[in-house]
């Protein structure tokens, strides 16, 4: 799992969707703070394409990882940092996120549940 979340992380600084898509399940649940859920592929990828005009750039703290049986999840912190290109202001959000993953029939570790809150107790 953590290889899988260290290519997402890649992936996401690269600013690369398709590399970023090819990491969550197709019944992925997406859910960003002030954003209502996303569930499956498609509509994960138009938001991220959207978000993507920021140029962003994330930092990832992890506070804990647990796996049994082909699940696990992965908690942690994150900063996301990128520029709004309509007047060049930085943007800066830090949060808290749960990374749920799952093993798919081939056996690779794919993300089915993403969720992140902005709690004011995030030291990242």
């Amino acid at each position: 799992m953590r290889n899988v979340l260290n290519q997402w992380l890649k992936a996401f600084n690269d600013n690369d969707l398709e590399a970023l898509m090819q990491l969550y399940d197709p019944e992925i649940n997406y859910m960003n703070s002030n954003v209502p859920i996303q569930v499956g592929i498609p509509v994960v990828k138009e938001g991220f394409a959207a978000s993507f005009h920021i140029q962003p750039s994330v930092v990832f703290k992890e506070e804990q990882v647990i796996a049994q049986d082909g699940l696990g999840y992965i908690a942690g912190q994150f900063r996301v940092t990128g520029t709004n290109p309509e007047d060049g202001e930085a943007i800066d959000e830090a949060g808290r996120v749960v990374c749920i993953f799952r093993k798919n029939i081939e056996g690779d570790w794919k993300l089915v549940f993403d969720m992140d809150n902005r709690p004011p107790d995030i030291n990242l």
